[in-house]
């Protein structure tokens, strides 16, 4: 890989400025999240703080420039969802076709394996493609499918969930 070694580790504060911009690139793609807009480091100043010990939020980065970023989050607050994590991940775009998603998806999935979940899922657009292979790639089973539960730029979108049981009985 070009620039040296890609290196994942855990995010600092010192990494939310370069995080908003991956962010803000995806959501200017249009297909890989529900935001509307823009958001700025003060918006995500509360869901980064919300990652800690049991929802890590990890960077990879190379040649000292963070270029994707993948993270655990709460599936819901109720006690019995403890063992479920959702997830995201990102990688700017300049830096896509590198396969750092996958070293991003390995990673989240043995993290999460350390960490005592049961399974991870995502939430995903049917048109996000690219999210959709890489669920497949890595043993991503598609679980659900709600159709026009989002409304973007006056359209309606269908939103399919992939689940992987990490937890095997």
């Amino acid at each position: 890989m070009q620039g040296g070694a890609l290196r994942i580790r855990l995010a600092s504060l010192h990494d939310l400025p370069r995080i908003v911009e991956i962010y803000n690139e995806a959501i200017q793609d249009g297909t890989a999240n529900c935001e509307l807009g823009g958001v700025t480091l003060e918006q995500r100043l509360d869901w980064f703080r919300a990652h800690n010990e049991r929802y890590p939020l990890w960077v990879a980065e190379l040649g000292g420039t963070v270029v994707g970023w993948t993270c655990l989050s709460q599936y819901d607050q109720k006690p019995c969802f403890a063992d479920t994590a959702t997830f995201s991940t990102y990688v700017a775009a300049r830096y896509r076709g590198r396969h750092i998603g996958n070293r991003l998806r390995v990673h989240l999935i043995k993290q999460a394996r350390g960490l005592g979940y049961c399974t991870i899922v995502n939430r995903v657009f049917e048109e996000n493609v690219a999210s959709i292979e890489l669920a497949k790639k890595y043993g991503f089973e598609k679980v659900g499918h709600m159709k026009k539960v989002a409304s973007r730029n006056g359209e309606y979108w269908d939103c399919v969930f992939y689940q992987l049981i990490l937890k095997k009985e």
